[in-house]
This record gives C-alpha cells, sequence and structure tokens, in this order.
C-alpha cells in the first residue's frame, strides 16, 4: 500500500508539459481550420451547402480537382518507387560512418525555398537550358524538349521532392530494423528475396506509408511547381484557389476549394488510417 502511494505521487502529471503545445495546435491549427469551414458554409442568404453545389456543377473546378488528384497520384506512385532502392542502398549497403554524408544529400534539397528549386528545374528543362545544351554538345544535333509547361514537367517536379521525403521517412525505418534479424534469417538458409519480402519489407511499410501520405499531401496542395513547370496553362485546385485570393478575394469559394481539398486527402488518406489501425489491434492480440 505504502509502495503503490509512493508510485503514485512519484508519477509526474504530463498536462502541464502538453497545454503549451495544444495551446499552440489550438491557436494555429483548430482556429484556423474551423474558420475555413464556416467561411465554405457561409452563402448570401445564411449558412448552407451552395458553395459546395456551385463548386460541383462548375465544370472547370471539377476539371482541376481531377488534375490535381492525377498530379499528385503519379508523382506518389513515381516517388514511393524510387524512395526503396534508394534508401535499401543507404541502410544496407552503405558503412555507417558514410551514411549522414547521404542523409545530407538527401536533407540539402529541403534547405532551399520549394519554390526556388522549382524554378531551378525550370532552367534545366527548358529548351535553352542545361539538359538540352548537353545532349547537343554529346550528339551535335540541335534538340527540343518540349518537356517545360506540361503536366510531365510539374510530376517531375513534384516526384523529386517526394522521393527525398520518402526516402527519409522510409530510411527512419529501415535503420531501427536489428541486423541479428536478418543474420538469422540469413544463416538459417533465407534467399536475399525472402528476406526482403518476410522481413525488411513489413519492418520497412509503416515508414514508407507515412513518406507515401506526406508526399501526396504536398502534391495534392502545391501551386508553384505547377504554375512554374506545368506553365499554369490547365490549373489545378491550389492555383485556381490563389487566383481567387489574389483577383475577387472571395473567402468564401477560396475555402471551399480548401475543404474540398481536406476532404481529398482525408478520403485518400482512409485505407492508410485504417490499415495502421487494424495493424495495431493486431499487435494487440
Amino acid at each position: 500500500m505504502v509502495t503503490d502511494m509512493s508510485a503514485s505521487s512519484n508519477t509526474i502529471n504530463p498536462w502541464p508539459f502538453l497545454l503549451p503545445a495544444l495551446s499552440l495546435c489550438l491557436l494555429f491549427f483548430l482556429l484556423p481550420t474551423l474558420n475555413m469551414v464556416i467561411l465554405s458554409l457561409t452563402t448570401e442568404t445564411g449558412f448552407g451547402f451552395d458553395n459546395f453545389k456551385l463548386f460541383f456543377a462548375t465544370p472547370h473546378l471539377t476539371q482541376a480537382l481531377h488534375r490535381s488528384l492525377i498530379l499528385a497520384s503519379s508523382a506518389t506512385l513515381i516517388a514511393s518507387l524510387v524512395a526503396w532502392p534508394l534508401a535499401y542502398f543507404i541502410v544496407f549497403c552503405v558503412h555507417k560512418k558514410w551514411r549522414p554524408l547521404f542523409l545530407l544529400a538527401i536533407l540539402a534539397p529541403f534547405w532551399t525555398s520549394f519554390t526556388i528549386r522549382a524554378f531551378s528545374w525550370q532552367l534545366v528543362l527548358s529548351d535553352n537550358g542545361v539538359v538540352t545544351w548537353f545532349i547537343e554538345l554529346i550528339t551535335g544535333f540541335s534538340v527540343t524538349l518540349g518537356i517545360l509547361y506540361t503536366m510531365n514537367a510539374s510530376i517531375f517536379g513534384l516526384a523529386l521532392f517526394g522521393s527525398m521525403l520518402t526516402t527519409f521517412t522510409l530510411y527512419g525505418a529501415l535503420v531501427s530494423i536489428d541486423d541479428k534479424l536478418i543474420e538469422a534469417a540469413s544463416t538459417l538458409g533465407a534467399k536475399p528475396f525472402h528476406i526482403f519480402k518476410d522481413i525488411i519489407f513489413p519492418l520497412g511499410l509503416p515508414g514508407w506509408l507515412a513518406g507515401i501520405f506526406l508526399t501526396f499531401i504536398v502534391c495534392v496542395g502545391d501551386y508553384a511547381v505547377p504554375t512554374l513547370l506545368g506553365g499554369g496553362l490547365k490549373p489545378v485546385l491550389a492555383q485556381i484557389m490563389l487566383s481567387i485570393l489574389k483577383g475577387t478575394y472571395d473567402l468564401s469559394q477560396a475555402a471551399t476549394i480548401a475543404v474540398v481539398l481536406a476532404i481529398t486527402v482525408m478520403l485518400c488518406g482512409l485505407p492508410l488510417i485504417i490499415y495502421g489501425l487494424a495493424k495495431r489491434n493486431r499487435t494487440a492480440v
């Protein structure tokens, strides 16, 4: 009894330490999100779903939503495929003392502005850019890439960023795998493919899925890359929202677009959430 009382008295109450962080989340995330939802439901006659009905009845807005999903899905798919060989190489093929150097190469682009990176790729991919100059130098023929200001250029720019992000999250999962597991499997005669399939892939899956989800969130809401690399001729929803805020400044319409994007991201991330909850329940059992 005395031991239980002393143990309970020594237990630290975490809420005073969490209060500053919770206050910041409330002030800078929950309240602005609530305000955005209220603005999206605000109409000339009061409150309602008229803004959402107008959104889905407007062809160029639904087409922009479709383009946003195609762009984000394509870039995320490419990034998710590129991340595995990169992360696997850094964790299992590079000596531990050299890993920070490779991580630095992955993290270095994050130290510059997203817009600056997109503009630099604009210079590289243009018809008079570095790639064209190099091809002409090697072949001696005049070449026109025709990549800039297309959907493919936007996918390339976003996939490049997503590859670094997904590689970093996947690296965090792979580097935590106990080397003894792989050594034991190898000692028992497991082939490299089976080691990857039965040990490395399942343990790296949470980090991979986290990177996929983060990449999709960034890609579906980005406007800089579609503007600088895609040209903005066929705008995505983020570009339309920005043009509304710069032009008519219709906060209700802009908030409606933002809510549609947020709901889209949540619906796309729902399978990952269900998978995480199911895995947690299996682990608990």
